[in-house]
């Protein structure tokens, strides 16, 4: 029996790592296994799956693609962040921008990450009015160990993602993402300038490149 486009987005969705992170330029990796059923986008979007996922893509939607759209490719991604935790003025901004409730915390009271949770999006360094976000060190993202770490915390990630939602009561009305370029230089914005703090608070100097 054929498959609906539903069966089909399903399917996709599957293969996705569900960081959330939405650097595909969708809202959610469900929106962008949709889009990819629908035949609205290319299956060369996802920047951690990297390689491993492109080929799983490949293989199901029947592309050819042999590497990552330059605009959604990047060398290494961090799997976490961390708060510092002295900086945090307790707006709770970060909790609302989080995609899977890693971020523990309420308002005018300091937050901390669980890095057990944390798909390491990023979407939290821009909303941060202080910086005090930063990302831990990038680990390559077409290395075994990263591409495993992903393997065995999608479910997680997809799950708690699907809480997130229903429990905001928008499973069915994710946010429109960013364009992936204009995101990605919003972050490498916040981490600038979170460098630029750090190292002034340890009495350095940022050297212009």
């Amino acid at each position: 029996m054929r498959q609906s486009v539903e069966q089909f987005a399903a399917a996709l969705d599957e293969l996705l790592p569900q960081l959330q992170c939405q650097r595909c330029g969708y809202p959610s990796c469900a929106d962008f296994a949709d889009a990819l059923a629908r035949g609205r986008c290319r299956p060369n979007r996802c920047d951690p799956g990297g390689a491993r996922v492109l080929d799983d893509l490949n293989r199901l939607t029947g592309g050819t693609d042999d590497q990552l759209d330059p605009a959604y490719d990047t060398l290494s991604l961090p799997e976490s962040v961390s708060i510092d935790e002295a900086e945090c003025i307790g707006c709770t901004l970060c909790i609302k921008a989080c995609p899977v409730d890693a971020i523990i915390g309420s308002a005018k009271l300091m937050h901390t990450v669980s890095a057990v949770d944390c798909t390491g999006c990023e979407l939290c360094l821009p909303a941060c009015p202080v910086d005090c976000i930063h990302p831990d060190p990038a680990r390559e993202k077409d290395s075994q160990l990263f591409q495993e770490s992903l393997l065995a915390m999608a479910p997680v990630h997809r799950a708690h993602f699907r809480q997130r939602a229903k429990r905001l009561g928008n499973l069915e009305k994710p946010h429109r993402a960013a364009n992936s370029v204009a995101l990605k230089k919003t972050i490498a914005d916040s981490v600038a300038r979170v460098r630029v703090k750090r190292e002034q608070n340890r009495g350095g100097f940022v050297c212009d490149e």
